[in-house]
């Protein structure tokens, strides 16, 4: 019995170093993988930054033009506002020279 227990802790034996050899392979494996898909992460990261900043490129071209035309309406707006508040100030004028002499002169009634 003892040459059979030998046997059988030896086949044991074979049979872990075996699956050991394999595990290490495995972790191996792993460990190569894992390396690859942190490229492969880093790559998608940078492909990802750069069409983030072709979209703001695209983003501010696009913006640019209405922004302009936006300022072009304002300064518009300004230069007519400008214009109302000269008019209404001659009409101010005109309805004061109007009242005095209205003042100085009333009319007979």
């Amino acid at each position: 019995m003892d040459d059979e227990l030998k046997r059988y802790l030896q086949g044991m034996e074979v049979r872990l170093v075996e699956r050991m050899t394999e595990l290490g392979e495995r972790i191996t494996e792993l460990g190569e993988r894992t390396t690859e898909l942190g490229e492969r992460m880093t790559e998608l990261e940078a492909r990802m930054i750069e069409r983030m900043r072709d979209m703001q490129t695209e983003l501010l071209k696009a913006y640019l033009p209405a922004q302009e035309q936006a300022r072009l309406r304002d300064s518009a707006l300004e230069a007519r506002g400008t214009a109302v508040e000269s008019r209404l100030a001659t009409v101010e004028n005109r309805l004061v020279e109007i009242e005095k002499k209205l003042l100085l002169n009333p009319p007979a009634a």
